[in-house]
């Protein structure tokens, strides 16, 4: 199983395993085939980096990428003075002492062209951006230049050998990428991206907002229930007068009773987003270590490293592979994190794993030993799932065990805003949860709601049978889909097109379509991924005549 594992050189003890691979697979590489040093009968370079991503399969090491701060800079030590002045010193935005230098992307030989040195580069760049850095500089070798210009360095046009190997040097402004290329490499400024450019078209012009199809969100394209409508309606100038009950008792009670929960174990906010930002600060600090699938839902990772902090590994999920999870490899890495945050169904790749309680029991297995004090599981989308089975019930036993649920997706209640948590901690995090921290409308449309199960199943039936007409729809066009279980699918644009998925969903938006460019929402999705969000069969017929006309 693929991981990317990060440290820094003092600690390389902690990973001597890893750090002995990587002197021989820099001695394999700048040795052997690029001879830019001579050979040793130790055949091993020791890489001079300060701090090291490293791309792990299974424990065997199959690329890294070295990065140095400012007072260890070693592109100086290669490249001609003048050329230093004039291609680096001269174009950088901020000091010298916020520059970092990315260094020494190796891949092994066997595994290049599998997309392992974007891996590598998309987290050297959120590593650098994360610590604060103003400018990125290196120096690249001829044969992956397009890959440094893909990520938004800018290459001099002058060059110079090392040994018999040709090199260019590169520099990037980190303020700039994050604006110019986020979509592209995925840096995240200090807000996290959901989509919902549809509201920068239409504002609250909401005659407007009918004429277009708003697909790059994941709200239902159903109504609530009537019952919902109906009490809202008939209480309406109360649900704007009058304060909330402070707590959402009922609420709680209700979820107690549909969801055979203890009260005590719930407590409810405003979307599953509040819950978040409230209670994961609580759970975990800056010294923690996160485990997080990818890709994922992105307010997590956002979450993580800019309000905790804290340290974040990200568990690949590939395409080749269905985007179906390993757990098996899981729950092995688990064990050496502080924390391990999954999203089931998981967005966006609509992947369901029935594995979970089997994963939640190796994590308590108590002859294992295991360092994985909190188990998040979100659970907005499994309703979509026919008779599916709620970790909900397991809460009771284990203490390291969260569940979170929006009601949002499935309930058609995005716009009020109410989501719950079931734990055993929830009795200590209730104290972060504000007063009246969710509405009165919202508090009667989610009991409502949960009371009227079958009218909401009666409509999953019709998004699934949407969702595989349009997937089958759309792979007669040429597009790669990927099996999914929930309101949306996630595929790659046709392998024939020109269209990467920026392009590609400009063009839509000229037609009035919004669908969701995926590419930044996880490092195994590429500039072809495209999110479509299941609407009603009559708008799912305008989303293929509109998508059909922009590729043909």
């Amino acid at each position: 199983m693929v991981e990317y594992i990060f440290f820094e050189k003092k600690d390389s003890d902690k990973h001597s395993d890893i750090w002995n691979q990587i002197s021989k697979l820099r001695y394999a590489v700048y040795s052997l085939e690029l001879e830019q040093y001579e050979n040793n009968i130790n055949e091993s370079l020791e890489d001079p980096g300060k701090y090291f991503i490293t791309c792990v399969d299974d424990s065997k090491l199959v690329g890294y990428v070295s990065l140095n701060d400012s007072q260890n800079i070693r592109m100086k030590k290669f490249t001609p003075e003048e050329i230093f002045e004039s291609e680096i010193l001269q174009n950088l935005s901020g000091e010298i002492s916020s520059t970092f230098e990315v260094r020494a992307l190796t891949v092994e030989k066997a595994n290049r062209g599998k997309k392992i040195s974007e891996g590598l580069m998309i987290n050297a760049l959120r590593r650098i951006h994360n610590m604060g850095g103003t400018d990125i500089i290196a120096m690249g070798h001829k044969n992956v230049l397009q890959l440094y210009e893909k990520i938004g360095m800018s290459i001099s046009k002058i060059s110079f050998l090392v040994g018999s190997a040709e090199y260019f040097p590169m520099h990037m402004c980190v303020k700039n990428t994050v604006k110019r290329y986020s979509d592209l490499i995925g840096l995240e400024n200090d807000t996290c991206y959901h989509g919902g450019a549809s509201w920068d078209e239409s504002g609250f012009d909401f005659n407007h907002r009918d004429s277009i199809i708003v697909a790059d969100v994941l709200d239902s394209p159903f109504p609530p229930c009537p019952e919902v409508l109906e009490i809202i309606e008939n209480q309406l100038e109360r649900c704007c007068q009058e304060s909330p009950p402070t707590h959402s008792e009922e609420l709680k009670e209700t979820i107690s009773e549909v969801r055979d929960i203890s009260v005590d174990n719930i407590i409810v906010s405003s979307g599953s987003s509040s819950l978040m930002f409230s209670c994961l600060p609580r759970l975990l600090n800056k010294d923690s270590k996160v485990l997080i699938l990818s890709p994922m839902y992105g307010e997590y990772e956002h979450v993580l490293k800019h309000i905790i902090g804290c340290e974040v590994t990200l568990f690949p999920l590939y395409p080749d592979d269905g985007f179906v999870l390993d757990i098996d490899s899981l729950i092995e890495i688990s064990r050496s994190h502080d924390a391990v945050i999954l999203v089931n169904p998981n967005s966006p790749t609509g992947v369901f794993s029935n594995e979970m309680k089997y994963l939640i029991e190796e994590l308590n297995n108590p002859n294992i030993k295991s360092n994985c004090n909190t188990i998040w599981v979100d659970e907005t989308y499994i309703d979509y799932i026919e008779n599916s089975i709620s970790m909900e019930s397991l809460v009771p036993k284990y203490a390291n065990l969260i569940i979170c649920k929006s009601m949002s997706k499935c309930y058609s209640l995005s716009g009020l805003r109410v989501a719950y948590l079931a734990s055993q901690k929830s009795d200590y995090l209730k104290k972060y949860i504000p007063p009246w921290s969710v509405s009165l409308p919202a508090q009667l449309a989610a009991i409502y709601a949960l009371r009227n199960p079958s009218y909401y199943v009666e409509n999953y039936r019709i998004i699934h049978k949407e969702r595989e007409f349009l997937s089958d729809k759309l792979s007669s066009i040429g597009f790669i889909v990927y099996p999914g279980v929930a309101n949306y699918i996630l595929t790659s644009l046709p392998e024939d097109t020109n269209f990467t998925s920026k392009t590609f969903i400009e063009a839509c938006r000229e037609k009035k379509l919004f669908l969701r460019d995926a590419q930044n929402m996880g490092i195994t999705l590429t500039d072809k991924s495209v999110r479509f969000a299941i609407r009603s069969p009559k708008e799912n017929k305008k989303v293929l005549k509109i998508v059909s006309q922009i590729i043909n």
